[in-house]
């Protein structure tokens, strides 16, 4: 029960907390991708699965971490969209990491074009009075890929070992 728990609510939740957050701040708190890590900690431990399981999959994201971190330093992605994606990449793990990439670069690309497409468009007065909507439709505005990752792993994750062991508990 404590299982099906983390993986089937409380992952979930946290993805979704970090795309939102994205959305309505232009941030990723520390806390989400920690809390991620840990509740994959508990998962694995919960599942019994192989050290060697966790092992690629931790490994899975540093590397992903690293490559996030390079991004960050071109001033290409925001760090937390880096951790996130890293945080990511651990629960799906190496099996999973291109679907996911696939999913959340698709997604991404969706909504950057709708938002550059918006932001051409005059702004509806409605839009004034509701800050989040004037911040996001705003034409120098960045892009929260938060969204992005957080929804493409919302997709992915129930195909993976984890999620298939939970949902048939």
């Amino acid at each position: 029960m404590m299982f099906e728990a983390v993986v089937l609510v409380a992952c979930p939740v946290l993805f979704a907390a970090g795309a939102m957050t994205d959305l309505v701040s232009y941030k990723i708190p520390n806390w989400i991708p920690v809390a991620l890590a840990a509740l994959f900690a508990l998962a694995a431990v919960l599942s019994d699965m192989p050290l060697a399981t966790v092992g690629w999959h931790a490994l899975t994201c540093f590397g992903v971490l690293v490559f996030g971190m390079g991004l960050f330093a071109f001033g290409l992605v925001g760090g937390g969209d880096a951790k996130f994606f890293a945080a990511g990449a651990l629960w799906v793990g190496p099996f999973y990491l291109m679907k996911y990439g696939m999913v959340f670069a698709l997604i991404g690309g969706a909504f950057a074009i709708a938002l550059l497409m918006l932001r051409k468009a005059p702004l509806p007065t409605v839009t004034a009075r509701i800050p989040v909507l004037n911040q996001l439709l705003h034409p120098k505005a960045g892009m929260p890929y938060g969204v992005a990752l957080g929804l493409g792993a919302l997709i992915v994750l129930p195909s993976t070992p984890l999620f298939v062991m939970a949902l048939a508990a």
